[in-house]
């Protein structure tokens, strides 16, 4: 399930290179999926599954995608790396799907994808405003300081209560070679179009 979350922060873990190997075990034990949107691709992140970047047992190494992987790191990001929107009706999963696909279409050599790929990204990102309404802000590093000043009880609480909210990513941040697959279905532009505009039809209308 992808909810924010926040690294544990432990001694020691600013000084500590990670080790390849545990990439490589990472991607075995996960055959190259994101653990929360399955995302398949030889360039996603390593993720330790209980949050501990010191806990190197095989068992705790998976892998995510940049999108998600964001979302498990929520401290890390600043005001210019994304916002905090409020999306309801898509489940957080198909969320980050229709930001991959937006990112592909926005590097397409074809104006008309670039176009839509923009419109996709606003609309996603105008839903910040219902946010800051309700909880006086949509940046990302005040949600990630809430959850580390809450308690076990409080912090499940607060995650709960934002079930239905979505961390929408700068796409400038995820330009580039290396950020996900070189060859995923998001760069098929058939799929891509067939994607927007069922959530067009749904939610954009």
């Amino acid at each position: 399930m992808l909810i924010f979350s926040l690294l544990r922060h432990t001694w020691g873990q600013a000084h500590q290179k990670i080790p390849d190997k545990l990439h490589h075990h990472a991607h075995e034990n996960s055959q190259h999926q994101c653990e929360y949107c399955g995302y398949t691709s030889k360039n996603n992140r390593l993720h330790f599954v209980d949050h501990n970047p010191l806990n190197h047992h095989r068992d705790n190494l998976t892998v995510v995608d940049p999108l998600c992987e964001a979302w498990q790191n929520l401290g890390a990001l600043n005001a210019d790396d994304g916002v905090v929107v409020y999306l309801p009706e898509i489940r957080p999963e198909e969320v980050n799907h229709l930001q991959r696909a937006a990112i592909f279409a926005l590097q397409s050599v074809d104006p008309v994808y670039r176009e839509a790929a923009k419109a996709v990204i606003n609309w996603l990102a105008a839903h910040k405003k219902d946010v800051e309404e309700f909880w006086g802000t949509a940046h990302p590093g005040e949600f990630a300081e809430a959850l580390a000043q809450a308690g076990d009880e409080q912090r499940a609480e607060l995650q709960r209560r934002w079930r239905h909210l979505a961390l929408i990513r700068n796409p400038k941040k995820l330009t580039g070679k290396g950020i996900f697959a070189d060859n995923g279905t998001e760069w098929d532009t058939a799929q891509w179009t067939d994607l927007y505009q069922g959530y067009s039809n749904t939610n954009l209308a």
